[in-house]
């Protein structure tokens, strides 16, 4: 027998016996992965929310609703005075960069139509508008990934009802003096 079919046959045994042993050992796997949910499943009846309880609101409704329109996310979270700032804002900063936007493509095509001598002027004219439509058009992005945020985590927060008010205690009659050392 020659050399190169005993290499052939020993790497034909080798290939084989490794697909065999994957074959197994993936067979192993997934039967114990069923064996395991088999024992796992349970039938819970489905438990009624506490009486006053907030309802869940979803985080990524919420997050697309303030994609979509100014205040929407916080309007659906029912955070209304809120709501109404961010829909002022958002309206405003939008509406001053189209604005300038406009002024800016006017003033572009008037530096054409000027003599040379008052392009560069005409020009820094424009450079100002440009500027100012950057200005507004970051804020308007600033603002929606703001209420973006605030919509997300409003409505993770939907069903979290905390009281951060200090207790009141009422004042004694004796002096009392305190020393903490906390680590």
């Amino acid at each position: 027998m020659n050399r190169v079919a005993a290499v052939d046959r020993r790497m034909y045994y080798t290939v084989g016996m490794r697909t065999v042993t994957l074959a197994f050992l993936a067979a192993l796997l997934m039967g114990g992965a069923v064996l395991a949910q088999g024992d796992s499943l349970r039938v819970v009846a489905p438990q009624a929310a506490p009486v006053g309880a907030k309802p869940k609101r979803s985080p990524m409704g919420a997050l697309l609703r303030s994609v979509a329109v100014p205040g929407w996310g916080q309007y659906y979270n029912r955070k209304f005075l809120k709501s109404a700032v961010i829909f002022g804002a958002e309206s405003y900063f939008i509406y001053r960069a189209a604005y300038w936007w406009v002024k800016a493509e006017d003033q572009y095509d008037k530096v054409r139509d000027f003599p040379p001598s008052q392009q560069p002027l005409e020009f820094n004219r424009y450079l100002t508008y440009r500027s100012n439509r950057n200005d507004y058009l970051w804020l308007t992005g600033i603002t929606v990934f703001v209420s973006m945020f605030d919509a997300y985590v409003d409505a993770h927060l939907a069903g979290f009802d905390v009281d951060l008010t200090p207790e009141f205690q009422p004042p004694s009659e004796a002096l009392l003096l305190t020393l903490s050392l906390r680590f």
